[in-house]
């Protein structure tokens, strides 16, 4: 398992077609990557977090845009997809008394690596305990 911390910036915009591609394409077109990505809706508003290949750059660009930025540290936790891996993971977070405030991932098949991106309560924390997960779980 490796854990990394990653620097994310939530973007807030108006929930309604085509603004999503103006951030996406404003960041593709500095030549920026997108590493990870989540969108939460809501009735009137949307949140975007990203996590990019250079955040200070992307918030940067983005803020001149006039977008609404905000940047939280949050951590990368690559692990093989597999049955309880989540559990175990969470459990000893929980066990640790460190909240979990939200995540998101994805993988493309069992057995393959994925990454999670999860902001936490306590960040070196959390550090500290995921590395007692060997990597062969």
């Amino acid at each position: 398992m490796q854990v990394t911390t990653k620097r994310q910036l939530t973007v807030a915009l108006e929930n309604y077609p085509g603004r999503l591609a103006a951030v996406s394409t404003t960041i593709a077109q500095e030549g920026i990557n997108i590493e990870a990505i989540s969108l939460i809706d809501s009735i009137e508003q949307g949140l975007i977090r990203l996590v990019t290949s250079e955040p200070s750059i992307c918030k940067a660009l983005l803020v001149k845009q006039g977008f609404y930025v905000i940047e939280a540290d949050v951590l990368a936790v690559e692990v093989i997809d597999s049955l309880g891996q989540l559990s175990r993971l969470t459990d000893l977070l929980a066990a640790a008394k460190i909240n979990i405030e939200y995540t998101y991932g994805s993988t493309t098949r069992p057995g393959e690596k994925m990454r999670l991106m999860l902001k936490v309560s306590d960040l070196s924390k959390a550090c500290e305990v995921l590395a007692q997960i060997k990597e062969s779980c």
